[in-house]
C-alpha cells in the first residue's frame, strides 16, 4: 500500500491481478504440449502421433500392438513357430499322403479298380485341392499271342485316361499313369477316393505274382 497522499505505484488490486497472472498461466502451461508441433498428443494414459515416427535404435513392445493401417515391412520378420494360425492366412496349405498295392491277381479285360486310398478334407475352410496321383501297374501276359497292359488313375470317380504297353506271350511289362486334377467345392471331413485300374487288351492274364498295381496319392489342400 503506498504512503497517505500518494497514490501507489503498482494499483491497490496489484496481487489481485498478480495471483491472477499465475493462475492463467498455471492453467496454460498444463493444458500446453510441448510435442505439438511433431504431432504428439498427450493424454491420460497414453498418447497419439499424427506424424510421422521414427526409430533409429531399438524398439521393445511388451504390450498388444493394433495397427489399423498398412504396415510395410522392409527388413526381416522372425516370428516364433505357431504365432499365425492358418484362419489369419488367405491362402494356407496343408497335406495329404496315402498309398495301396494289390499283387497275385487276375487281370481281366475290364477296367476295373485294383486299389484304393483315401483323402481327408482337413478342418479350417479349405474347398480346393490339388491332387497328385501316380497309378503304376505291372502284369505277365499269360496268353499265347501279344497283348497290352492298360493302366489309369481314377481320381474322385474321375478316370485320368488310360496308358498302355505291349507284352509279348509269356513276358512282363510295367507302366505308369499319372493324373493331378484340381478339385473345387470341398468342405471339411469330406473324403477323396484316388485309385488305380488296369486291364488287359484282349484276354484275361491269370493270376501271378509278377501282377502288381499300386497307387500313390498327395493333395495339397487350399482355401
Amino acid at each position: 500500500m503506498g504512503q497517505p497522499g500518494f497514490p501507489s505505484p503498482r494499483g491497490e488490486d496489484y496481487i489481485v491481478r498478480e495471483i491472477a497472472d499465475l493462475k492463467r498461466s498455471l492453467r496454460e502451461l498444463a493444458a500446453a504440449n510441448p510435442f505439438g508441433l511433431s504431432g504428439v498428443r498427450l493424454q491420460n494414459g497414453g498418447m497419439t502421433l499424427d506424424g510421422t515416427l521414427g526409430v533409429t535404435g531399438t524398439s521393445t513392445i511388451n504390450g498388444p500392438q493394433n495397427v489399423n493401417g498398412a504396415l510395410t515391412v522392409t527388413g526381416s520378420v522372425d516370428l516364433p513357430a505357431g504365432s499365425v494360425s492358418d484362419t489369419a492366412l488367405a491362402n494356407p496349405v496343408q497335406t495329404a499322403t496315402a498309398s495301396n498295392g494289390v499283387t497275385n491277381y487276375a487281370i481281366d479285360t475290364t477296367s476295373t479298380v485294383r486299389a484304393s486310398v483315401t483323402l481327408t478334407v482337413p478342418a479350417g475352410g479349405f474347398t480346393r485341392a490339388i491332387v497328385i496321383a501316380n497309378a503304376t501297374a505291372m502284369g505277365t501276359n499269360s496268353g499265347t499271342a501279344g497283348d497290352y497292359l492298360y493302366v489309369s488313375a481314377v481320381v474322385a470317380g474321375v478316370n485320368g485316361g488310360e496308358l498302355y504297353s505291349s507284352a509279348a506271350p509269356g513276358l512282363g511289362v510295367g507302366l505308369s499313369a499319372p493324373f493331378n486334377p484340381t478339385l473345387t467345392g470341398l468342405t471339411s471331413g469330406q473324403t477323396i477316393t484316388v485309385s488305380v485300374a488296369t486291364r488287359a487288351g484282349t484276354a484275361t492274364w491269370a493270376a501271378a505274382t509278377a501282377n502288381q498295381a499300386s497307387i500313390a496319392a498327395t493333395a495339397i489342400f487350399l482355401k
